[in-house]
């Protein structure tokens, strides 16, 4: 569940995440949500989200689909969303579909193809990191599986496509080996 944006609840979530992190002694990659409802608070979503990361010291699991849900429910520009995150701290990316309930309203459900606005927004994540460990959501309205191998064709042709991290052969090929397992 979302919770608001303010001071308070950074330093709640972060606390909390640090518990967790030296508990099992690994680092925690939060994802940005989809929400529907305005939550209020201090911060915008993008300062949030950086706040928390930061001060937990964990990493960002990106989740694209979420910022276009979220970017027409709420009227945001998704590009500059994209840009007002802590992009080297992903790890990896989530990416799906959603629901057209109607024009102003979108559901995450990862029960639809990837749309158009959700693939201009990867490419542009892969632009700026690299090709990143990438996941394709799809929880029902399973289409034959051909069609599911289309898309995951995509993802890894924008990954082919996205320029190496540092431009070193050997990092860019340990990056693909990371996005390809």
């Amino acid at each position: 569940m979302p919770i608001p944006f303010t001071e308070e609840a950074v330093h709640y979530v972060a606390d909390r995440v640090r518990q967790v992190q030296e508990a099992l002694d690994r680092r925690l990659a939060l994802e940005n949500v989809s929400y529907y409802a305005p939550l209020g608070g201090d911060l915008d979503e993008a300062t949030f989200i950086r706040a928390v990361l930061e001060e937990a010291d964990c990493d960002l699991l990106l989740d694209v689909n979420n910022i276009v849900v979220n970017s027409i429910n709420h009227r945001y520009d998704p590009v500059a969303f994209l840009g007002a995150l802590p992009l080297e701290r992903t790890r990896y990316i989530h990416l799906a579909g959603h629901e057209e309930e109607a024009e102003d309203l979108r559901v995450d459900t990862h029960g639809r193809p990837v749309g158009a606005p959700a693939w201009d927004l990867l490419a542009k994540a892969y632009a700026r990191l690299g090709p990143v460990p990438t996941l394709l959501e799809r929880d029902f309205n399973f289409p034959p599986l051909e069609e599911l191998l289309q898309e995951i064709d995509r993802i890894r042709t924008l990954q082919e496509e996205a320029r190496p991290v540092s431009g070193n052969a050997v990092e860019e090929h340990s990056v693909r080996q990371a996005a390809y397992g």
